[in-house]
């Protein structure tokens, strides 16, 4: 059997291509299985979480860990609250709201959950609610945006990405963490506000990119065997 020179080697490339695309998808489905099973770890202390000092909070910054679930509790900076979005809930239009939360040297700011485009206008007069502390029990995380978000306009005081450090700097919150802290309850609740009902996990779409990379490998090994068979035929022909 005689082998085409130069499609066997655009076969073989092209081959090695597909195959280390599919491997990569492999290690990164692994990695991603890693995250949701620490996750699952962190939601089992839900019932009893664990108050998050600053090591635990330091952590999560430094990248030392992914994550950090427990409560945190401090001083709401009413004043310094923004309206990040638009989100939707449900169909209706609204945004996500950012407290910030001191305690000591360290100010956490808080996703305290989805609140209605009501808000807009009445954000101030609505905190104005709020005790001088609050304790937040939640998933702390290193906050993470679509790169086709708009970006933040700080001078008009439209958010559109969780930046915390824009957002410390254009605020001046003090010895702010670079995370989120995304609540799931918070004591005393704050009225027509929404937290997060579902626990969070990352999005884990690798399995169907390890069938579908892997699967046009197996589908260029077919086309090439077939034009492989036809080739050598061809050559037996008188």
């Amino acid at each position: 059997m005689k082998l085409p020179i130069k499609e066997t080697v655009i076969a073989v490339f092209f081959l090695i291509v597909l195959l280390s695309l599919g491997t990569w998808q492999v290690l990164r489905l692994q990695w991603k299985n890693e995250i949701i099973a620490d996750l699952d770890t962190l939601y089992a202390q839900e019932t009893t979480p664990r108050p998050m000092d600053k090591n635990i909070l330091d952590s999560v910054d430094l990248g030392d860990v992914r994550f950090a679930y427990g409560t945190f509790d401090g001083q709401p900076l009413k004043d310094k609250a923004i309206l990040l979005g638009p989100r939707t809930q449900d169909g209706r239009f609204g945004y996500h709201l950012l407290i910030p939360v001191s305690e000591g040297q360290q100010t956490v700011i808080v996703n305290a959950g989805w609140v209605s485009d009501l808000w807009i206008d009445t954000i101030q007069q609505r905190l104005a609610t709020l005790p001088g502390r609050i304790t937040v029990r939640g998933l702390f995380r290193k906050a993470d945006w679509s790169t086709l978000a708009s970006k933040n306009s700080p001078e008009n005081n439209l958010w559109f990405r969780p930046d915390t450090k824009e957002i410390a700097a254009a605020k001046k919150l003090p010895n702010a963490h670079e995370g989120v802290l995304y609540a799931d309850s918070i004591n005393p609740p704050l009225a027509d506000v929404s937290v997060q009902n579902e626990r969070w996990y990352p999005r884990n779409t690798h399995l169907q990119y390890v069938i579908f990379w892997y699967g046009m490998a197996f589908i260029l090994a077919l086309i090439y065997g077939v034009y492989l068979r036809a080739y050598n035929t061809n050559k037996k022909a008188p």
